[in-house]
């Protein structure tokens, strides 16, 4: 191993998460002292004995960290330092355990055994329910939504699967990544499905580029399968992290142009029914399961496999573009939309006005890449990315600060990515530190193109009525999709992508519900629609006049699953209560 992978500094001496070897941990303590010697001596002989202080709380605080990373990698809370402070036995202790001790061999709660090949962030297994084994809380990344489940079941086979719902009769949800962010995983009292164990290719044509998948497979699974070939996924969204499964059951999408919804790239698909029995359906097979399942939220059966189109990886260069936001939709037609060099393209607007936004797209070229590697270099930690959504969203003047200083020292670069690495982010760098009174959402609106600035003004308002702590507003593009009974994009589209903070508490989930509300309103008001997958605050009469076919989708649904076993919140609130007064027709 290079010693630039051994001693990845910002990671080792600034942050105290994951785990470290005591081999590293001598290592890094040989280097942090001999640093600290040498400008010790440099600022003692050529500035003063003063000028030393500032060294002290730097190496104070890289001590801390690295000797965090070490406890960990023996399963011990950081706050065991504090042993230092029990007199000759405890500083003896720190030694043994610091600089001595065997680290644990398998996963702790800590994090994964260092060296390890790093890995993508995953949702933990469901926690358990103190007392009442088998139950399980399911959650989604946001914390928002725990969920208390009957058990947790994880097939390894179609057949297994198979056999567990012809054995079962009570209500089922279907999970993988978890990734969605308002329940669309669970329900309560359920049988919860972890797809995750389905991951493995099943088929794979270099010569027609598709690929065959299980539904567990994560996106940046087949990136590493397929980038060996130099070929590329057609369409996913911008973070490799979720589950192909999760993915068609809320139909997707990413920054790519010239595409849309992930449906456009899907061949076919396998699912199992309530009953247990295995349907293959595609647009000329069992169509109408085939549009019923993707963006169906798992309602109709459990997407077992997936057969994909792919691309060619080739290389890709970032060009950006600064302009007010009421110049962006003719920006756009005239330079983005129809050329075809353009791969990946989004706009982003800076809160808190909303008026000003940087055009990024990333164009083919024949240069060679600027970064080593083909795909995404993985790491355990984003200290500088976590301090900077920390001061964006916390800090005075942290907004403008992002669009007048930090951004635009970012841009200076000139990067060339291959397709692969610019598709293949990991959320962990959107992850903090705690999702305990503060955490990250996204929603998402969907508006017709030429009422780009309608919306645009009328959400901006919204925002600032209420204070919304919005961190990014990010617009795609997306072509029509004339298929799915829940198509988000009935019509060409801007997809308007907003990731924004906020607390915990109930006061603060009732705001949101009630601004929500207000920017579905404004969506539907321009003929747009809002996405599913996040907190279902939207009203029955919203959810209808956002998706005009959903009523077959429940009547396919009534057909298909007879007794209601697939839940989970967006079923449970949407669907339920047609059901209930036999309007499902």
């Amino acid at each position: 191993m290079r010693l630039k992978d051994k001693l990845p500094l910002s990671y080792l001496l600034f942050t105290t998460r994951g785990r470290i070897h005591r081999s590293t941990y001598w290592l890094v303590s040989a280097f942090i002292w001999s640093t600290f010697y040498v400008l010790h001596t440099i600022l003692y002989d050529f500035v003063s004995e003063g000028s030393t202080y500032i060294l002290y709380p730097l190496l104070i605080g890289s001590l801390v960290a690295t000797a965090n990373k070490r406890l960990h990698d023996t399963n011990h809370s950081g706050y065991w330092l504090l042993a230092i402070l029990i007199p000759v036995l405890g500083p003896l202790w720190l030694i043994y355990q610091l600089g001595f001790r065997r680290g644990d061999k398998h996963q702790n709660l800590f994090g994964t055994v260092p060296n390890e090949a790093a890995d993508y962030f995953k949702n933990d297994n469901g926690q358990p329910v103190p007392h009442s084994a088998p139950e399980r809380i399911i959650n989604d990344v946001t914390q928002l939504n725990p969920v208390v489940v009957a058990d947790v079941f994880r097939p390894k086979s179609v057949d297994e699967l198979q056999e567990r719902l012809r054995n079962t009769t009570g209500p089922v949800s279907v999970g993988g990544g978890r990734f969605s962010m308002g329940g669309q995983t669970a329900s309560s009292g359920s049988l919860h499905i972890d797809m995750r164990g389905l991951n493995q290719v099943i088929q794979f044509s270099k010569e027609d580029r598709r690929i065959t998948v299980q539904a567990g497979i994560r996106w940046c699974d087949i990136q590493r399968f397929v980038d060996a070939h130099d070929l590329s996924v057609k369409i996913m969204q911008t973070y490799a992290n979720f589950t192909v499964g999760g993915s068609l059951s809320v139909n997707c999408h990413g920054r790519y142009m010239g595409h849309g919804p992930l449906i456009l790239s899907v061949r076919s698909i396998e699912l199992v029914l309530a009953d247990g029995s295995l349907v293959q359906a595609s647009r000329t097979e069992n169509s109408d399961v085939f549009f019923g399942t993707i963006g169906g939220y798992n309602g109709l059966g459990i997407i077992v496999s997936a057969e994909l189109d792919l691309e060619d990886n080739l290389a890709v260069r970032r060009e950006y573009h600064n302009l007010p936001r009421s110049d962006y939709r003719t920006y756009f037609a005239d330079t983005i939309r129809d050329n075809p060099e353009a791969v990946f393209h989004n706009g982003d607007m800076y809160p808190p006005t909303y008026t000003n936004m940087r055009a990024v797209t990333w164009v083919k070229t024949t240069e060679k890449p600027t970064v080593k590697t083909r795909l995404m270099p993985l790491r355990e930690s984003y200290p500088l990315e976590r301090y900077f959504m920390w001061a964006f969203t916390e800090t005075a003047a942290g907004k403008w600060r992002r669009e007048h200083i930090v951004d635009p020292l970012l841009y200076l670069a000139k990067p060339i990515h291959w397709r692969n690495y610019e598709a293949g982010y990991d959320v962990a760098e959107l992850e903090p530190r705690s999702r305990t009174k503060r955490t990250y959402v996204l929603q998402e609106y969907f508006v017709p193109v030429r009422h780009f600035d309608t919306f645009s003004a009328k959400m901006s308002e919204i925002f600032n009525r209420y204070q919304v702590n919005v961190i990014n507003v990010s617009v795609r593009h997306a072509l029509p999709d004339s298929g799915s009974y829940l198509a988000w994009a009935r019509e060409e589209v801007f997809a308007f992508v907003v990731y924004y903070k906020q607390r915990t508490n109930d006061v603060a989930k009732n705001t949101v519900a009630i601004w929500t509300r207000e920017l579905i309103d404004a969506a539907l008001s321009v003929g747009g629609a809002y996405y599913l997958p996040y907190q279902a605050h939207a009203t029955s009469e919203q959810f209808h006049q956002a998706y005009p076919n959903a009523r077959k989708l429940f009547a396919l649904k009534k057909n298909l699953d007879p007794d209601f076993r697939f839940h989970n919140v967006f079923w449970d609130t949407y669907y339920q209560p047609f059901l209930s007064t036999g309007l499902t027709g």
